[in-house]
């Protein structure tokens, strides 16, 4: 009997003990309101006409030799964020840096870092996915008084990283304090944890995004500002819609789509940049990514890109994303579009590959391939 006893006793406690090491689903964290502004803040460092409806403060810590307070809130399309730091010794190296995240942008998106020190707006670190576009389009007013840096900033709705086009519009700002002192460096002074606000993330109202007066389609996940226009973004990460400020030209769409616009004749592909659909509607081609032959021989981990867009007057949607150029495929050595609707790309290992036009966008087919 023993036995018999001891094995169901182990079996009553295995999925318990397993049950056990399960790690915790992590806690939800405290979503913030940012508040709407009566008036526009001026930039000017002193923040006695920037209300502290909603406050961040740094971490206490006992090696820390610095700490700020930050104030934050929303007028029309800018968001701004009021910093008072204190520093034991003020350096022409402390810096402030913003860094600005929307979680639920998408998979593909990223964030955008901002630097700040005692004259105004220093140049974002390279490697941080800042466009200078964004950088440039930044102001910030700097005050400094004894050991306190006062600190005000606008970030306009396009100098923003991508944001959800339709889900909440929660926001991860981290400030991060650096205080460079002679001798020993003491450690950063930040709100933020891995990325992340520790236990709390903002949240900007829908109303700020209807300002923007944007009408991308349903499958549109995120939104992201350019110098002239707006992208949107799917599940994939080359852009799905545009909008320009003036009607759409092939120049202007490929300047907004990618910031590395390449030529046919320079990739070594033979693709028109126009083609109309049957009815006369104008499509654009744009090339992205990286020409994997540009060295010679063909680099496995690169690939040319083309994205085919249907115009009309300010905007763009993506109707097709696919290879230009691989070393599986080759390179494109034709692209043709027939009275019926039907498109083929033609690669130089000698694979055709059709579409067919439905409704408004193209899809594989079958037939006529070899």
């Amino acid at each position: 009997m023993r036995p018999f006893l001891l094995s169901a006793a182990l079996a009553v406690l295995c999925p318990l003990t397993a049950l056990a090491q399960e790690p915790a689903e992590p806690k939800p964290r405290q979503v913030k309101a940012v508040p709407a502004l009566a008036r526009e803040p001026k930039l000017d460092g002193n923040l006695k006409d920037f209300p502290a409806t909603l406050t961040l403060k740094s971490p206490a810590g006992a090696d820390a030799s610095a700490s700020f307070t930050a104030r934050v809130g929303w007028r029309k399309e800018t968001l701004y964020v009021g910093v008072e730091a204190t520093d034991d010794q003020l350096q022409s190296g402390d810096l402030l840096t913003l860094t600005l995240f929307f979680p639920d942008a998408g998979a593909t998106a990223s964030g955008h870092v901002f630097r700040f020190a005692f004259d105004g707006k220093r140049a974002s670190p390279a490697g941080s996915g800042t466009s200078a576009f964004a950088q440039k389009q930044v102001e910030a007013g700097v005050q400094r008084q004894d050991n306190r840096f006062t600190f005000e900033v606008a970030v306009p709705a396009r100098a923003l990283p991508r944001f959800p086009a339709v889900d909440a519009l929660n926001l991860d700002l981290c400030l991060t304090y650096e205080d460079v002192d002679t001798g020993a460096q003491p450690p950063a002074v930040s709100n933020c944890k891995s990325g992340g606000m520790v236990g709390e993330v903002l949240r900007l109202p829908d109303e700020f995004r209807k300002g923007l007066k944007l009408k991308p389609p349903e499958d549109v996940t995120g939104l992201e500002g350019r110098a002239r226009g707006w992208l949107g973004y799917g599940v994939l990460h080359y852009p799905a819609w545009v909008e320009g400020d003036e009607p759409l030209t092939p120049t202007s769409l490929e300047s907004l789509v990618t910031s590395q616009p390449l030529k046919a004749g320079e990739a070594g592909v033979n693709v028109p940049e126009t083609l109309s659909l049957p009815g006369g509607k104008p499509l654009v081609i744009v090339l992205a990514g990286d020409n994997p032959y540009a060295s010679g021989t063909c680099d496995a981990e690169k690939e040319l890109r083309l994205g085919v867009y249907l115009v009309k007057g300010k905007t763009a949607q993506r109707v097709l994303e696919w290879p230009a150029a691989t070393c599986a495929l080759g390179r494109a050595t034709s692209l043709e579009l027939n009275d019926e609707g039907t498109l083929s790309i033609g690669y130089s290992n000698g694979q055709t590959i059709n579409f067919a036009w439905s409704a408004d966008h193209f899809e594989r087919t079958e037939l006529g391939m070899r």
